[in-house]
């Protein structure tokens, strides 16, 4: 859009000066680069539309040849500095492999006049247009009836319409855990949808019937009514409400209505396709949905008893529909996770990161919001957040996988096998008489049942595992599939079709990569050996997402043994293999090549992909979380590069998000991992007492898992904090666990870093002998994996801790190893380190 006769633009809290190249929040100035301001006004002046790569380029950079990179950087520091650092953007939105697009409500104002900028398809109304991408943002739906009974009511409906929303192409919906820290507090809608930079707000809530008895026209008046409210933000409109009388029977219905209702109202058209994904129900028994929405409910505390209280709901839900598919991957997971003891440790139970607000979350909400105080911090009921999401995600990608394998998703006489089965785990595990929960478990009449083939045992059982996989309870996926795992060689595979044999090579492969780690056993190359097994059948058989998938998993094993230069190339081949269809296999890809990307130093395109990875725009919290947790861990990494503080408050929001989405699946691993990477930032910030808090927690975790590689990893985390609070005989004691530890796995990269770290404890401690041969120790392993970034690190930290101790040869030797070592990539703090090491070992040698 032009703007030669336009004083400024205004979007959200923001003022763009045009005149004075100003921007302005709530009239305070914000600083910005002239680059950065320069690719400002370009978004903003064309609101809405897409805006190439080279002609931002070519606008911003007209008389010098620039790398891609530097646009990528600049518009990375532009979404800082807005605070778009977060999986759903507000601002800036990346076109992947083309360009940006600036997607917030923008006004133009020319002298007194002001006029929306018309390309801006982010609100509501004639400006946005029925083909334009709409952004919503659905509010946690209020229990206003004063009976906590309906608590489980209301966290269904929030969940069930931003699932059913989140289905359609020309909506973008906000992440529950982007809108849930607004739960409990009265705030108007529009400043949410301003701060959320969305262009409606659906706000809900739950009353007494006795509370709208006028409205009735029924002579028995149901119990509760459903009130719904879409806001307009930019104007403050209500383009859409209605109040919904209905009996708890009725619910199914009602949450169709409220979906159908908003669509109308925003004047979106649905494809053929969008109209059944929207409008897919796993019932149609009104009860059973009921009962199924109780047991999440009390399955989300993650507290045994709460996870007993569940397993009588789901299995209310199955006796009402025998086909009931969610309830019956509800109560397996149940049995599970009380079977392998796949739960908050009990001395976290009532802690602050499980559900609860924790001090962590309190205070970076204070940083979200500024005017939040200890009223208006939901407490941790309130903080309680279901799985609905996960279920549909996860239901969605089984029935494509059924599909592309020439199957059925697994009918109701497989789940109630793959049932018997986790129950039967759970009473050996607990040394039970098969008797004691068996009695009155009956197929219902309804199901047909029958011995099962191989074929669909192996689906029905292949389906669990990869569930228990995705929540990190690699154990029960173990118990799950034990039949079916061998202790060496190959599976039988003779009885299963190509497309089943596959599927279970994928599966088991993935599984004993997970398990290489632990106890429990598992090794990278016969997780490789499977994986690549699954990749030939799946290639003989044309299944390409199928056969991409498993080369994300071949490439996180290379990665996992320090193969990082054979990973890279195996992560490459499979984007480049990967169906267009498929954004989810994409991103999953995406998100694990950054983790190497920044790895080994190159923190630039570790972003990128990052970048590119939430474009892509995929649903679910498991991926939503790790991209959060691999953006903050990166942005950390940033952090320490540059020394910038304002990179270390956005890693931390990362974090908590991250935790959130984990906490929200019951991925109690993936949020120990998120305490582990917290605890090292705030230890870089010197809050080292909050450190020790969130690192022995997940040690805590780490330990029931047996998982020796992820304890190891803490331990070294730890060990750099005993080191700066100078507890020099912890730190010894700790890092030596640690190496013991990563010695008998196979996780060489990670074992080099614990070993630098032991070298300079031993330094401090007056050791250097035993240090010299222990930073010697780490290049070797470092340069034997191909991991320079770790070699060139215990080079440095050798000459840092050592210097006055190293005679004129070994700084030679030093000298050249470090100058083989150099990086030609992008600087970072460790690159300038390794220069001034270099210079000073050149001024000390005279040379």
């Amino acid at each position: 859009m032009p703007h030669n006769n336009t004083a400024y633009y205004e979007f959200g809290p923001y003022r763009l000066e045009l005149a004075q190249r100003l921007l302005t929040c709530t009239g305070e100035m914000v600083a910005l680069t002239r680059k950065a301001t320069e690719i400002l006004i370009v978004l903003v002046a064309h609101a809405g539309q897409l805006v190439e790569r080279d002609e931002l380029l070519k606008e911003v950079w007209p008389d010098s040849f620039v790398e891609e990179s530097n646009l990528t950087q600049t518009i990375f520091q532009l979404r800082r500095t807005l605070g778009d650092e977060r999986a759903e953007p507000r601002y800036i939105e990346t076109v992947a492999r083309r360009g940006y697009r600036f997607i917030a409500n923008v006004r133009a104002v020319h002298g007194n006049e002001a006029q929306d900028v018309a390309e801006s398809g982010n609100g509501h109304g004639a400006d946005g247009g029925a083909d334009a991408v709409q952004t919503v943002a659905i509010l946690p739906f209020v229990n206003a009836t004063g009976d906590s009974g309906y608590e489980y009511l209301a966290e269904g409906l929030t969940d069930n319409v931003v699932n059913s929303l989140s289905r359609v192409s020309k909506l973008r919906v906000m992440s529950r855990s982007a809108v849930f820290r607004y739960k409990s507090k009265r705030l108007d809608p529009r400043v949410i949808g301003m701060e959320l930079g969305v262009g409606v707000v659906l706000v809900g809530s739950i009353v007494s019937r006795m509370a709208t008895s006028g409205s009735s026209k029924r002579s028995v008046p149901p119990p509760i009514a459903i009130v719904i409210e879409l806001v307009e933000v930019r104007s403050g409109w209500q383009i859409w409400g209605e109040s919904f009388d209905c009996n708890i029977k009725e619910i199914l219905e009602v949450q169709d209505a409220i979906t159908r209702g908003l669509l109308s109202a925003l004047k979106l058209k649905l494809t053929g396709e969008e109209e059944k994904r929207v409008t897919t129900r796993y019932t149609e028994n009104a009860e059973a949905y009921q009962a199924y929405l109780e047991g999440r409910y009390h399955w989300s505390k993650y507290t045994r008893s709460g996870i007993e209280k569940a397993i009588v709901h789901f299995r209310q839900a199955i006796e009402l529909d025998p086909n009931y598919a969610l309830a019956y991957a509800g109560i397996i997971d149940c049995y599970l996770r009380l079977a392998t003891n796949y739960l908050p440790p009990e001395s976290d139970a009532k802690g602050p990161s499980v559900n609860g607000a924790s001090t962590e979350e309190n205070r970076l909400d204070s940083v979200d919001d500024p005017k939040t105080n200890s009223e208006q911090t939901p407490n941790s009921e309130e903080k309680v957040k279901l799985r609905f999401e996960w279920d549909w995600t996860v239901a969605e990608t089984e029935r494509r996988r059924a599909i592309e394998l020439k199957t059925e998703y697994p009918a109701a006489h497989q789940w109630f096998a793959a049932y018997r089965v986790a129950t039967r785990i759970f009473e050996e595990v607990n040394g039970r008489s098969p008797t004691t929960t068996l009695l009155g478990l009956k197929l219902p009449a309804q199901v047909r049942f029958g011995v099962l083939t191989p074929g669909e045992e192996v689906h029905v059982l292949c389906t669990v595992a990869r569930e228990q996989i995705a929540v990190g309870n690699f154990e029960a996926a173990a118990l799950i599939l034990k039949s079916w795992y061998p202790e060496n060689g190959w599976p039988e595979l003779q009885a299963l079709s190509p497309y089943s044999a596959a599927d279970l090579l994928l599966t088991l492969g993935n599984l004993i990569a997970y398990l290489a780690g632990s106890k429990r056993g598992g090794n990278h190359k016969q997780a490789e050996v499977f994986l690549s097994g699954a990749i030939a059948l799946f290639e003989q058989l044309g299944v390409k997402s199928r056969s991409t998938e498993a080369q994300v998993e071949l490439a996180r094993s290379y990665y996992r043994q320090g193969l990082f230069d054979l990973a890279r190339t195996t992560f490459s081949l499979a984007i480049s293999q990967c169906p267009q269809n498929q954004p989810e296999v994409k991103s999953h890809c995406l998100i694990f090549w950054s983790v190497l990307e920044r790895d080994v130093g190159r923190l630039l395109d570790s972003m990128a992909r990052l970048r590119e990875a939430e474009s892509l725009q995929v649903t679910g919290l498991l991926m939503r979380g790790r991209c959060e947790l691999e953006l903050a861990t990166t942005i950390k990494e940033l952090a320490v590069s540059e020394n910038q503080d304002w990179y270390y408050d956005q890693a931390r929001l990362h974090y908590k998000t991250a935790l959130h989405e984990f906490e929200a699946i019951g991925h109690h691993r993936m949020a120990a991992i998120v305490e582990n990477n917290l605890g090292y930032l705030l230890v870089n910030l010197g809050l080292t007492e909050e450190s020790e808090t969130h690192l022995l927690r997940s040690r805590r975790f780490f330990d029931t898992l047996s998982d020796n590689l992820r304890v190891a990893q803490v331990n070294e985390t730890l060990t750099r904090l005993y080191i700066a609070t100078k507890r020099y005989t912890e730190a010894q004691k700790t890092i030596e666990c640690a190496v013991q530890a990563l010695e008998q796995t196979e996780g060489e990269a990670v074992l080099s870093e614990a070993l630098t770290t032991s070298g300079i404890v031993a330094c401090r401690l007056g050791r250097y002998t035993e240090a010299q041969k222990t930073f010697e120790a780490a290049f070797k392993v470092s340069e034997r994996c191909g991991d320079r970034e770790g070699a060139r690190r215990a080079l440095v930290s050798m000459f840092e801790e050592m210097r006055k101790r190293l005679d004129g040869e070994e700084l030679r030797q030093l000298s050249n190893k470090l100058r083989r070592l150099q990086s030609v990539d992008e600087p970072s703090l460790l690159t300038r380190r390794v220069d001034e090491t270099i210079g000073c070992i050149k001024s000390l040698l005279g040379t």
